[in-house]
């Protein structure tokens, strides 16, 4: 019993750190991409003929859905988002599947961060821009790949329910 507790706790810890290294990765991107951008007056950075590295102020929802111009409105999607994130928390601290775990925690370091630039500036801070000729796909940050791919690991747990997932013991 006192083996399990102990791999219990170790596992636990594994996931916080895990929910910090993203969390902190993500608001340095953010951090270093934003004071470039402000203290080099620069509008584009060409990585290539495909991938440019750009800031955009998204003051929507994802992809720029319902935008909010007012902090008011801001406060609104902070809040909105903010109990999404309290809800996925009680799934995560509810949940023994380690791939769960693992998905929900992604997706709660990316909802945090972006939390943050909301309170912060008004708006999300996106960089990443992919396009090919006139083709131009949306313009997204690293806090949304956590949640995307997060919300993948999830859809396909859905799909492929009889797939046999570690537990960890409680």
């Amino acid at each position: 019993m006192l083996k399990s507790n102990i791999l219990n706790r170790l596992v636990s810890i594994k996931y916080y750190l895990l929910f910090i290294a993203l969390f902190i990765f993500d608001r340095l991107t953010k951090y270093f991409l934003i004071t470039y951008f402000e203290q080099f007056k620069v509008d584009t950075i060409y990585v290539s003929n495909f991938f440019e590295i750009i800031l955009v102020w998204n003051r929507g929802v994802s992809y720029g859905l319902f935008p909010q111009e007012s902090y008011l409105g801001q406060i609104f999607i902070s809040i909105f988002s903010f109990v999404i994130c309290l809800w996925i928390t009680k799934f995560l601290i509810n949940s023994n599947v380690r791939f769960r775990i693992t998905s929900l925690t992604l997706i709660l370091a990316g909802g945090l961060s972006n939390i943050i630039d909301r309170l912060l500036y008004s708006a999300v801070a996106d960089f990443l821009h992919f396009h090919i000729k006139s083709y131009s796909w949306y313009v997204f940050n690293v806090a949304d790949i956590y949640i995307v791919f997060g919300l993948m690991i999830l859809i396909y747990a859905f799909i492929w329910p009889n797939i046999n997932f570690k537990s960890i013991e409680k």
